[in-house]
């Protein structure tokens, strides 16, 4: 009888050859809108989480400027860092699913609807949901039972989600509105004619780079206390922030990023699941406001949204 295993094996090892020179897909392809900052931040934390979890998966990170379909071809997730990669994805609309992270949750919700054949969307978006703020006031500042909060016109929808929060919570909402610049401190300080926390919002009608000091500082003369969306706000003044970090993101985004590669569907789009509280020591020694340590409010915040799950 006539052998064929010599054949056979040559035939394999040409193989074996030709896929050892091909270069390797990546599983997941990173789109990112800057390459250092949070964005670089985020990028380290989603690798190594990853990496840690499942040794060998291949990433290939890329500004969004150099996206193209065929830049996509053979990955199976695609993950843009921040708002400029989540707008040029959305533009490819990629048939993989795609989870868009570290950007606001009104630029989310901006993006184009997804044509047919497009692969499933979603995200984690920076803003700290309107109970989880409240539940920290209640926490950290339980004899405030005002909270203030400043809306623009597109805002509206936002102030009914804190209105509908923070009723059950015993807090009466004091609101005012913002139609430009210029009646921003005034409905300042309507807003806090009574002793009220104030509440950051992701508004940048409101809250800017050009405005936030000046709004801090009223509110300071109003003594009245500031929750703030970063770590940022707790330097300029805030008494309190809550916020998620750029790693904290990277690392929940690394964990869905595993369950799509283990044939799971994408969840909702939704805030972060991790945060954390900052205090400003020296704000709080001014107002006269005793406070426990951030962590202890961490903890007990985590706890409570464990609880609630």
């Amino acid at each position: 009888m006539r052998t064929r295993r010599p054949t056979f094996l040559l035939f394999t090892l040409a193989l074996l050859l030709m896929l050892a020179g091909a270069p390797a897909r990546a599983q997941l392809a990173v789109v990112t809108s800057a390459a250092s900052g949070a964005h670089a931040e985020s990028l380290s934390a989603l690798r190594a989480t990853l990496q840690a979890m499942l040794p060998g998966t291949r990433v290939e990170a890329f500004d969004w400027s150099e996206l193209s379909r065929a830049r996509l071809k053979g990955s199976r997730v695609v993950v843009s860092v921040g708002t400029l990669a989540a707008r040029a994805v959305e533009r490819i609309a990629p048939s993989q699913p795609v989870l868009h992270i570290l950007l606001p949750a009104a630029a989310y919700h901006r993006l184009p609807p997804r044509p047919p054949g497009a692969g499933p969307v979603s995200a984690i978006w920076l803003d700290q949901p309107p109970i989880r703020q409240l539940r920290l006031i209640r926490l950290a500042l339980p004899e405030w039972d005002r909270v203030a909060v400043l809306v623009s016109a597109d805002g509206t929808p936002g102030l009914e989600a804190i209105r509908a929060e923070s009723e059950p919570l015993g807090l009466e909402l004091a609101s005012a509105r913002v139609g430009s610049h210029a009646e921003l401190y005034p409905a300042l300080r309507e807003a806090l004619s009574q002793p009220a926390v104030l509440l950051a919002t992701p508004d940048p009608l409101i809250f800017n780079n050009y405005s936030v000091q000046n709004v801090l500082l009223a509110a300071y003369g109003h003594k009245s206390p500031v929750l703030g969306l970063s770590p940022a706000y707790v330097r300029a003044g805030a008494l309190l922030g809550l916020y998620s970090t750029p790693a904290q993101i990277g690392t929940e985004a690394a964990v869905i990023v595993r369950d799509l590669l283990h044939g799971h569907a994408l969840p909702p789009a939704s805030p972060p699941s991790i945060f954390e509280v900052a205090i400003n020591r020296a704000v709080a020694r001014a107002l006269e406001i005793e406070l426990p340590p951030a962590e202890r409010l961490t903890a007990a915040l985590t706890e409570w949204q464990e609880g609630a799950r």
